[in-house]
């Protein structure tokens, strides 16, 4: 279920900062096209972690270092960004496999609400819309995560585990 493929894609530490929020993606590829891209130094693109459709979770950056992953701020909508620091620096990033128009599979779904569960408790970062945002909240020029990926639904779930 969990595997650990280390991208060269990342800055060690966290220059001071803590993560603060966690940034929902959609790969727009499959699992194998994302390693390959997340492990090709010329990409300069990784995230924490991936979540496969089949409910595997592999990470590729330890969460007490920062991915690759928020991008090119343009037309943010998320309140929480800091003005003039990169937001990769108290973020941890999260993508699943699949288009912007798939539907999260339900080992995807449970699989992924495990993970921000996990993630939440050890940073004490808070599971609302708030601090589980989508990617397109901070480049507002990306369908990203898509239609697919109701974040909603998703923080529901990591709610109950957290409460069980």
């Amino acid at each position: 279920m969990f595997q650990l493929i280390k991208s060269l894609n990342y800055w060690k530490g966290r220059r001071g900062y803590k993560p603060e929020a966690i940034v929902i993606h959609i790969t727009d590829g499959d699992r194998k096209s994302v390693i390959n891209w997340f492990l090709t130094p010329a990409s300069q693109v990784s995230a924490h972690y991936l979540i496969c459709k089949d409910g595997d979770i592999i990470k590729f950056v330890e969460e007490k270092d920062i991915a690759w992953h928020c991008g090119i701020i343009k037309n943010p909508k998320w309140d929480l960004l800091k003005n003039r620091v990169n937001p990769n620096y108290y973020t941890i990033g999260l993508e699943f496999e699949g288009f912007n128009h798939d539907q999260l599979t339900l080992v995807q779904l449970l699989a992924g609400a495990w993970l921000l569960f996990k993630i939440s408790a050890s940073w004490g970062i808070a599971l609302d819309l708030e601090h589980v945002i989508p990617h397109n909240w901070i480049n507002g020029s990306k369908d990203c995560p898509g239609q697919g990926v109701n974040l909603g639904y998703l923080i529901r779930l990591a709610k109950i585990l957290k409460n069980n």
